[in-house]
């Protein structure tokens, strides 16, 4: 069998090399060795490149190394070549598994060993060492618990003291009932501890002051005039509805003894009138 290939192999050598293909045995590209070279061993081939081989039958034939041979690098990091494997295909690469790599490193994306302490940013690292599988990043996170004082919102760490409208905010530092944050201004609430201002006005509102007697908290947050019916925070006497001029008055036909008294803002005579 043996006999065989190597009369095949030669007879295919000899064939390129009268087609220009493969260089002949005398000509002076074979001082070196190489790919078609006469030999009677290997080591007469030359030295090969990283991850590939010779064989000799005669003549110089070049094979890719195993999987996971050892072999150096031409290019790494630093100065200096550094360990790696063969792919197969004979190219030199930094690793394939963890094993492949020194203790405490790891193999990463792009084939790379790694750490989380060397100083530069490889394998799958978003930044110099953090990221990836690696610990995250300052300002970066996957869930809530990552965030000191905070929460996680599409990866990066949002708190609502931050002086900044981010995350699920509605305003700065303020959303929804349905947010992280306190209530903002303006929004329906049931206590004083739901609102960004600490306020949850009588009419149910998160406002930006206290609304007293006859006042009641708008949209924006301020106190507005509340007309009509005495709501139950007004403290006002029986009798009485709220005025035109935001506070407890008595009804036209009511005795007065000044404008503000009345509803309508005008006393005639100790009566309240229009």
């Amino acid at each position: 069998m043996n006999l065989r290939y190597f009369i095949a192999a030669t007879t295919l050598t000899l064939l390129l090399a009268g087609l220009g293909i493969l260089p002949s045995c005398s000509s002076p590209s074979c001082d070196d060795g190489g790919e078609g070279c006469p030999c009677t061993t290997g080591l007469e081939c030359g030295r090969p490149p990283a991850c590939t081989g010779w064989i000799c039958d005669g003549t110089c034939h070049s094979f890719n190394e195993r999987v996971g041979f050892r072999c150096m690098m031409e290019s790494c990091p630093g100065p200096d070549k550094c360990p790696g494997v063969c792919d197969g295909a004979g190219t030199c690469i930094g690793c394939l598994q963890d094993v492949d790599c020194k203790p405490g490193h790891t193999c990463e994306l792009g084939n790379v060993c790694s750490r989380c302490d060397d100083g530069v940013k490889n394998g799958d690292e978003t930044d110099v060492d953090c990221g990836g599988s690696c610990p995250l990043c300052p300002g970066t996170c996957n869930v809530d618990a990552d965030c000191p004082a905070g929460y996680c919102w599409e990866g990066l760490c949002v708190r609502c003291d931050d002086e900044i409208q981010n995350g699920d905010e509605t305003g700065v530092d303020c959303g929804t009932m349905l947010g992280h944050c306190p209530l903002c201004t303006g929004y329906p609430c049931m206590t004083d501890e739901q609102c960004g201002t600490g306020i949850c006005s009588g009419n149910g509102v998160c406002c930006k002051v206290t609304c007293d007697g006859c006042q009641q908290c708008g949209v924006d947050g301020e106190c507005v005039p509340k007309y009509g019916p005495v709501p139950p925070w007004a403290d006002c006497l029986p009798g009485q509805a709220c005025g035109l001029g935001g506070t407890c008055a008595w009804k036209d036909g009511d005795p007065c003894t000044k404008n503000e008294e009345c509803f309508h803002l005008k006393c005639v005579d100790g009566i309240c009138g229009w």
